[in-house]
């Protein structure tokens, strides 16, 4: 067996976003969703209220491809619609509290046993840990910007 060229820590960290995609399709799963409205879910858990072109544009899909999600996520009560006061054409989608309800229900074990162990270190490594996933976020969205342009190209 050959020596890797990477830190045992960056392996560690390869090894954690392949477990958070496979975590990502069970929680879809569980709610009875396919991967891909799941994904459209946690972008408006983010964003909180969008149009459906602004969703559109976060997800890359097309509107039409994106009113058919929402459809689907409305009618398990995920997302509700709204239209604007000002221009009855414009839709705003925005999730609802049972959305945020089903996910913390799947991720609550998770982050509770995160944080137990978490609060069990001492202050600097905590501290350490947390900057270095905040650099390790900043990494991953350079990288995933860097992959968009390049298939933009």
């Amino acid at each position: 067996m050959t020596a890797s060229k990477h830190h045992p820590a960056t392996l560690a960290l390869q090894s954690l976003f392949t477990l958070a995609n496979e975590t990502e399709r069970e929680i879809a799963r569980g709610m009875g969703l396919n991967l891909t409205d799941f994904r459209a879910l946690s972008a408006l858990e983010i964003s909180g209220q969008v149009t459906v072109g602004q969703l559109a544009e976060q997800l890359g899909t097309t509107p039409a491809t994106t009113t058919a999600i929402v459809s689907r996520l409305e009618s398990r009560g995920y997302v509700a619609r709204q239209r604007s006061t000002k221009d009855r054409r414009r839709v705003h989608v925005r999730p609802t509290p049972a959305s945020f309800t089903a996910i913390t229900g799947l991720m609550q074990p998770l982050m509770t046993a995160s944080n137990e162990h978490l609060r069990l270190l001492p202050a600097a490594n905590q501290t350490v840990i947390a900057d270095f996933l905040h650099v390790a976020q900043g990494m991953m969205r350079h990288h995933l910007h860097a992959l968009s342009e390049k298939d933009a190209r």
